[in-house]
C-alpha cells in the first residue's frame, strides 16, 4: 500500500475540521464538558483505555472498509 501525496492536504482537511468540532463543542456547552471531563478523570486507567482501544479499533476497521 502507498501512500498517496495528495491525500497529505486531504488529512489536514479533516484534522482542522475535527478541532473546528471540537471546538464548537467546548465554546457552546462548557459547564457540560467540565462534567464530563470530571467523569472520565473518576474512570479506572483500565477502563479509559480499552475505550481507547476500541476506537482505535473501530477507526482502523473504517478506514480499511473505505480504502
Amino acid at each position: 500500500m502507498s501512500i498517496d501525496l495528495s491525500l497529505i492536504p486531504l488529512i489536514f482537511f479533516f484534522i482542522s475540521i475535527l478541532f473546528i468540532a471540537e471546538g464548537i463543542v467546548y465554546a457552546l456547552f462548557p459547564n457540560y464538558m467540565k462534567k464530563m471531563l470530571n467523569y472520565i478523570f473518576s474512570l479506572d486507567s483500565d477502563k479509559i483505555r480499552i475505550t481507547g482501544l476500541f476506537f482505535i479499533s473501530l477507526g482502523t476497521l473504517i478506514l480499511y472498509i473505505i480504502l
